[in-house]
C-alpha cells in the first residue's frame, strides 16, 4: 500500500469526519426546529484484499443514521389544534400541488411528519409551520365511530350547523320510597276511551269529538249517549247537560280543543265514555295537583327547526296502588294543565327495583325506555321522542327529604349554531365548538408506524417518504395523541458540541497523516541527489 495508500486513506477519514460535521452543524441549526430528528454518523472501515499476513487497515466510509425512533420533548402549547406523539408514528400529511377554480389541489402521495404545529388556513385546511396538510378519517355523526379506513384531507366548514331535532332523553332518578306529598288518585280506565271520576279535583280530558262521534256518560242513574252532530246534538249542549244535570257531581267544560270533566271534592260514581282519545289526567285545581306529586326535573328540548321547548316532568304515587308512580309533564304552562305520559306507570318491588311498566314485568337488566308520541309543550309540537332509563337507571329508595333525586337529565337534540372554534383532543379527535354549545367530533386523527422507521426517506419540511427498507405504513387510530402540545427537536446541543471537539480533533490528526506522508514522500525524492 505504502506511501500513497497512507495518503488516500488519510484523505477519507477527512472526508468522513467534514461529513459527520455537516450532520453535526445540521443538528445545531435544527435544534429550536419541531419535531426535527438528528442525525447520527456512523463509519465503515473499508479493507483492502490482500493475504493474511500482509493485511492493513483500509480506508473509511461515513453514512447517515436516523433517530426517528428516539422522541424530543413534549411541550405544552396554548393552541387548540398543535398535536404531538407520545410514542412511535408519525401523522400523515399530504402537499398542496396547486389551486382550481379558487379550491386548493393536493397530490396523492401521503408524507409522514412528527411536526404537530398545525393550524386552520382560510380555506379550513390543517396546515403545518412547514407547509404540509393533515390528514384524517371522517366520524359518523349519528354513532361517533370512524367511517371507512382511507384518510382524506381534514377540512373543517365555518358554516352553520342545522338543528337538530329531540329524538332521544336520557333520564334517571331515584323516586322516594316515602313520597313527601299526598297519594295522587288515579280515576280508574279501561284501555284508552274510558275513565271513571272521582274526588280530588282530578280532570279526565276527551279529544276529537267530532262529527259523528260518541260520548257515554254513566251517572249511576241511567246512560245518556250523545253523538255529535246526530239531532242537533253539539259539544256545548253535551257541557251544559253535564253542568246541569243534579246527578252529576263533576262540572265540565271545554279547553284546547278538549272536553273537560272535572268531580268536585267527594266521591263520585260518574263514569265515561267516548270515541275520542283518552289522553291522560291533568288538573283543573292545580295546587292540589302539585300538592300530590313530586318534581322530577326539567329538560330543554328541540323542534325540528330547532325552537327550544321546555319539559316539566313530574311523579304522583297512586293511592290505590302502593310503589306505584305515574309519571307526568306539562303540556300547557298557562293556564298550567299536566298529562299523563302514555304507558308510564312504574311499579317498584320491595327493593326498591323496577319491577312493572304500564303493567308489564321489567327484569333485571332490561333497557328501560317509553315512548313520548308527539310531543307537544304550550302549543309548539316536538315529535316523538324516547325516554331512555337505561339499566336499573330508575330506583325508588328511600331518601330523608321525600323528594325525587335526579341523576341524569340530557338531551340528544340542539338549535342551529353557528363555527366558534376548532381544536384536537386527546384522543386524536378533531372536534369544532360551536355558538350553540354543541361540540361535534369531525375527524379522527390516523397514525402510520413502519417496521424500520429508522430508514424512512428524509425530505424538506421534516417530512418523511416510505422506502423498500422501511415497509408499508401500517395505519392505527391508537397513536398516543396529545391535544395541545408539541414535540421538540430531539437534539441535545451539549452533546452535540461534545461531537464537533472530537470531530474536529480527527479531522486534526487526518491533516498530520497527509503532513507526514509529504514528508516522507520528500525524503524519498531526495535520495537521488
Amino acid at each position: 500500500m505504502g506511501i500513497y495508500g497512507a495518503l488516500a486513506t488519510a484523505v477519507t477519514g477527512m472526508r468522513a469526519q467534514a461529513f459527520a460535521l455537516e450532520n453535526i452543524s445540521g443538528n445545531i441549526a435544527n435544534s429550536q426546529t419541531t419535531g426535527y430528528k438528528r442525525m447520527e454518523t456512523g463509519f465503515i472501515d473499508l479493507i483492502p484484499d490482500a493475504a493474511v499476513g500482509r493485511q492493513v487497515p483500509g480506508a473509511v466510509l461515513a453514512y447517515s443514521r436516523s433517530t426517528n425512533d428516539v422522541r424530543g420533548d413534549i411541550i405544552t402549547s396554548p393552541t387548540g389544534t398543535h398535536i404531538a406523539l407520545n410514542g412511535s408514528g408519525f401523522f400523515i400529511v399530504s402537499q398542496k400541488t396547486g389551486t382550481t377554480d379558487g379550491q386548493a389541489v393536493f397530490g396523492d402521495a401521503n408524507f409522514y411528519t412528527r411536526r404537530g404545529d398545525f393550524e386552520m388556513d382560510r380555506e379550513g385546511y390543517l396546515m403545518n409551520g412547514a407547509g404540509y396538510y393533515l390528514r384524517g378519517v371522517p366520524i359518523d355523526a349519528e354513532t361517533g365511530n370512524v367511517a371507512g379506513s382511507v384518510p382524506e384531507m381534514i377540512k373543517i366548514g365555518n358554516g352553520l350547523i342545522p338543528a337538530r331535532s329531540t329524538t332521544r332523553v336520557q333520564y334517571q332518578l331515584n323516586l322516594p320510597a316515602v313520597p313527601a306529598v299526598g297519594l295522587l288518585y288515579a280515576p280508574a280506565q279501561t284501555g284508552t276511551n274510558t275513565g271513571g271520576i272521582a274526588g280530588g279535583d282530578l280532570l279526565t280530558a276527551f279529544t276529537d269529538f267530532s262529527a259523528g262521534e260518541t260520548f257515554t256518560i254513566n251517572t249511576g242513574q241511567g246512560v245518556q249517549t250523545f253523538t255529535e252532530g246526530v239531532d242537533g246534538t253539539t259539544v256545548q249542549e253535551l257541557i251544559d247537560w253535564i253542568n246541569g244535570n243534579a246527578n252529576i257531581n263533576a262540572t265540565a267544560s271545554l279547553a284546547g280543543g278538549n272536553i273537560q270533566i272535572v268531580a268536585n271534592d267527594v266521591q263520585t260514581g260518574l263514569t265515561i265514555a267516548g270515541s275520542g282519545q283518552l289522553p291522560g289526567v291533568t288538573t283543573q285545581g292545580v295546587p292540589e295537583f302539585l300538592n300530590q306529586t313530586v318534581e322530577g326535573g326539567a329538560i330543554t328540548v328541540y323542534t325540528p327547526n330547532g325552537a327550544s321547548v321546555n319539559v316539566q316532568m313530574r311523579w304522583g304515587m297512586l293511592s290505590e296502588n302502593p310503589n306505584t308512580w305515574q309519571l307526568y309533564y306539562m303540556s300547557q304552562s298557562n293556564p298550567q294543565q299536566w298529562v299523563t305520559v302514555p304507558g308510564g306507570e312504574f311499579g317498584f318491588n320491595a327493593a326498591g327495583a323496577l319491577a312493572t311498566l304500564g303493567g308489564n314485568p321489567v327484569a333485571a337488566g332490561d333497557v328501560v325506555q317509553l315512548n313520548l308520541p308527539n310531543l307537544t309543550v304550550n302549543g309548539t309540537t316536538v315529535g316523538n321522542v324516547m325516554l331512555d332509563f337505561g339499566i336499573g337507571g330508575i330506583t325508588q329508595f328511600s331518601n330523608a327529604n321525600g323528594r325525587a333525586s335526579v341523576t341524569q337529565l340530557s338531551q340528544n337534540g340542539y338549535a342551529a349554531g353557528s363555527f366558534m372554534s376548532v381544536a384536537i383532543n386527546d384522543a386524536g379527535r378533531v372536534v369544532a365548538t360551536y355558538s350553540n354549545g354543541e361540540q361535534i367530533e369531525l375527524y379522527q386523527i390516523i397514525t402510520a408506524n413502519f417496521n424500520a422507521q429508522n430508514m424512512l426517506k428524509r425530505m424538506d419540511g421534516g417530512v418523511y417518504a416510505a422506502t423498500a427498507q422501511s415497509g408499508e405504513a401500517i395505519l392505527s387510530i391508537d397513536g398516543g395523541i396529545s391535544g395541545g402540545a408539541l414535540e421538540s427537536s430531539n437534539t441535545d446541543i451539549s452533546d452535540e458540541f461534545t461531537k464537533l471537539i472530537v470531530t474536529q480533533q480527527a479531522y486534526a490528526a487526518g491533516t498530520r497523516i497527509v503532513s507526514t506522508s509529504d514528508k516522507m514522500l520528500q525524503e524519498a525524492l531526495n535520495m537521488i541527489r
